[in-house]
Formats: C-alpha cells, structure tokens, sequence
C-alpha cells in the first residue's frame, strides 16, 4: 500500500499520526487540526495501537509511514 502524494509532500515537515473523529489522522508539527484525513477507520484497529494513536506517533519518513500502515491493516 503507497500512501497517497499528498500525504508524502507532508511527510518532508514531520508529522504526528493520530485520531481525528474515528479515523486515522495526520498533523503537521504545532497544529491543532489534522492536515490529512486517512480513509482508515481506527476502531478497528486493535486497543494498544488505538492508545498510541490517542497519543500520537510521530512520523518522519515515507518509510515510517508505510510500515505503520501495512502492519495495521494487513
């Protein structure tokens, strides 16, 4: 799975991976509102990675991400 272009254009600032209104949710450092909505719905996800996502993961790369989001939904 390739996240889509715009969310590798964010990437290049840094990023934390969170959730936003019962989805998978980036935020550009400082910012209070997601910068990208993933269509990726986090309660399925199981309840030790939902509380890391309630905290936020910080997220530095393309690889970082796709890791992330290979192991949650394969």
């Amino acid at each position: 799975m390739r996240p889509h272009p715009t969310i590798l254009t964010l990437l290049l600032f840094g990023f934390l991976l969170g959730i936003h209104e019962g989805k998978i949710a980036l935020w550009k450092d400082g910012q209070s509102t997601p910068s990208h909505i993933l269509p990726y719905s986090a309660r399925m996800l199981p309840k030790e990675f939902r509380q890391q996502l309630e905290n936020g993961i910080r997220i530095e790369s393309e690889e970082d991400l796709e890791r992330l989001l290979e192991s949650l939904y394969s």
